[in-house]
């Protein structure tokens, strides 16, 4: 029995088979209405692609693929892409053992566009003729059949040769492609390729083209598994942040990881990574009217991207549970985690509850990891707005060229690769309620205006539109950064800046209210323990608490938890002792040395920043006007830091 999927068993006769091939072609496109006559004389997915092609009305003449992405839009995509992370390094590989072969290897994305092209330079330079580049649409609807597009919709590999092309253009080309399956979806995400003029053809190729994408599928899969894995930790840790919540956690691409029992079944949803729980999440993400349209005990409230390492990997939705909508929550301070007995955490809870009813906007200021966000939480849940969404996100942990889109949205066809119906931004969604804009220094100075309007008009404008959204939300803004420097440096808006500014308070770092250390490591290590499932309750040893009670903390609140659960996951008794503390704790000199001493009081940030300026100056020795432009700040501005820092040409070489 001959495989269906191949065009070419044998090179003998090409000529030949170019010759029937083309007639058979064109007594399609003469008569197509008399295809049962090609019935056997054609192969059956050739003559169902043909009659696809034909009833979108594509031109048969057609000489050239048309252009899909610009190049700043194909770089924006392989920027993000865990298809083309996973398949260049294999295409890569293979490449040298396919030089004298006469192909190109093409990876292609779910739409048929080519993302990447491998193959040498004399091949390439003959089929830019046709456009076989990067960044064009070679999908059936663009570029008729072709074992591209026709092996994405068919979800079958397929060798496509000379004028079993639909479009005229095409036919001195053969080419042998394999769709590419997501490992959990089983939804076509992809093809690889293989392409050639005719003269080359090979029935090997198609083979080559299935083992390819078999392995690309694969180290997706190790990808997919890492990214879900940390998925699943995240969910259990909203379980706990979320007590009288039901929450969601998917993936990017729409794979559910886990969610409350009552909630799936609520939706419809099974735990477990099928095509159809995947269609249905898809769904749901492009209207979530769906969400809110729940009865069976669920409303939604609010939906938030999950940011690790700097990726977002996926979406956590969350839902009150109705029969908690009655009684409004009354928010403590131990339930945000502001947990305390110093005087300075006293009055940040009595200026919160002072301010909350204020629809000024709110700045928080102060070293990272010091709990900002959970201040900013804070303050929505004691206000009237506690029942409206809380909407946090992160200007410093998302790609600059994003952050337009996420918080203004932006309307149809603004995007390629878009959704066709447009999208709400952050500031739409939380409407009624508050917005928390952590790492504000990081907003590009392009879209500061637009924040600008946002607060003085309460209306903005999505991307791509001249329509203006009435709004009505509480905008709590947080940086560890400098402003007014930054104000200097021509990095930050001034008159953003002062509406911001109305409001503000810095959070203190944990050395200045040492008196919150211990109730703090207390509340931690009843939480980790529930979470590990340990015995309760663990307790420090004197040993421990004297130690935190002495070190600097440079990585504030964030640091401590971190080193807490450490020590939680590592203990084998209830009693933690500062051997069960991470190794850099564990390790730490008790007596520091004096350069220590002098700069004890300086954040990792501040360090970091102390050490690159060092090395500048060596590097430059110590030509300020060099160092100032290195660092692209003004000259005053790097003077005031050498202050800072006490560094001078004498220290600066000693240290």
């Amino acid at each position: 029995m001959q495989n269906p999927y191949l065009s070419i068993f044998s090179t003998q006769d090409l000529s030949t088979k170019v010759n029937e091939i083309k007639h058979k072609w064109e007594n399609f496109i003469t008569n197509p209405t008399d295809s049962e006559n090609l019935q056997n004389a054609v192969r059956q997915e050739i003559l169902n692609s043909w009659s696809r092609c034909q009833s979108f009305g594509l031109n048969p003449n057609q000489k050239q693929a048309r252009t899909a992405l610009t190049t700043f839009e194909l770089e924006e995509l392989l920027l993000g892409s865990d298809l083309f992370g996973a398949a260049k390094p294999i295409i890569d590989s293979i490449y040298d053992k396919l030089i004298g072969t006469g192909y190109l290897i093409t990876l292609n994305d779910e739409s048929g566009k080519m993302i990447y092209l491998k193959g040498e330079k004399e091949i390439i330079k003959k089929t830019e003729k046709i456009n076989f580049l990067p960044g064009m649409d070679w999908s059936e609807h663009a570029a008729g059949t072709n074992a591209i597009g026709t092996s994405i919709v068919s979800k079958k590999p397929i060798q496509v040769f000379s004028a079993e092309h639909f479009c005229e253009g095409f036919h001195p080309m053969t080419c042998s492609a394999a769709p590419i399956f997501h490992p959990y979806t089983k939804n076509a995400i992809g093809a690889i390729d293989f392409t050639g003029f005719w003269p080359s053809t090979q029935p090997h190729t198609l083979g080559l083209a299935v083992t390819l994408a078999q392995m690309i599928e694969q180290q997706l899969r190790t990808t997919y598994s890492t990214k879900y894995s940390e998925l699943e930790d995240y969910y259990h840790q909203c379980t706990l942040k979320w007590k009288d919540h039901s929450v969601l956690v998917f993936s990017k691409d729409s794979v559910l990881v886990n969610g409350d029992p009552a909630l799936l079944h609520a939706l419809h949803l099974k735990k477990e990574t099928t095509f159809d729980n995947h269609i249905k999440i898809k769904k749901l993400l492009q209207n979530q009217d769906q969400f809110e349209s729940i009865e069976k005990g669920f409303q939604f409230t609010q939906l938030d991207p999950i940011i690790i390492n700097h990726e977002e990997i996926g979406y956590v939705a969350i839902f009150k549970k109705k029969s908690n909508l009655a009684s409004r929550m009354q928010t403590t301070s131990k339930d945000h985690q502001l947990v305390g007995e110093s005087e300075e955490i006293k009055n940040i809870l009595l200026k919160c509850q002072q301010i909350a009813s204020v629809d000024t906007p709110i700045l928080l200021t102060g070293e990272t990891g010091t709990g900002k966000e959970l201040i900013a939480r804070y303050i929505h849940d004691v206000s009237s707005r506690s029942d409206k969404p809380f909407i946090a996100i992160n200007c410093g942990a998302m790609q600059k060229e994003l952050i337009g889109s996420e918080l203004f949205g932006y309307e149809s066809g603004t995007f390629t690769g878009g959704k066709k119906e447009g999208k709400k931004g952050k500031f739409e969604e939380a409407n009624g309620g508050t917005i928390f804009l952590d790492e504000i220094g990081e907003m590009p100075l392009e879209l500061q205006v637009h924040l600008l309007r946002v607060l003085q008009e309460k209306e903005l404008t999505r991307l791509g539109s001249s329509k203006t959204i009435k709004l009505d939300v509480k905008v709590i803004a947080a940086t560890h950064r400098n402003l007014e420097e930054m104000i200097e440096e021509g990095l930050f808006r001034r008159d953003l800046f002062f509406r911001l500014n109305v409001i503000s308070f810095t959070v203190p770092s944990l050395r200045e209210r040492k008196e919150d250390i211990l109730p703090i490591s207390l509340y931690y290590l009843n939480q980790f323990a529930k979470k590990y499932h340990k015995t309760l309750p663990f307790r420090l040893t004197e040993r421990t608490k004297n130690f935190f009670l002495t070190y600097t903390w440079p990585g504030n609140i964030r640091e401590l938890r971190n080193a807490l659960e450490h020590a939680v996951i590592f203990s084998h008794s209830v009693e933690i002792d500062p051997c069960h503390l991470p190794d850099y704790l564990a390790n730490y000199k008790a007596l520091p040395s004096r350069n220590e001493v002098e700069h004890s009081n300086l954040s990792i940030m501040e360090k970091t920043e102390k050490e690159e300026i060092k090395k500048l100056l060596i590097h430059n020795r110590w030509n300020i006007s060099a160092v100032a432009k290195e660092l692209k700040i003004a000259r005053s501005t790097l003077y005031r830091k050498l202050k800072k820092f006490d560094l001078t040409e004498q220290t600066s070489n000693q240290l």
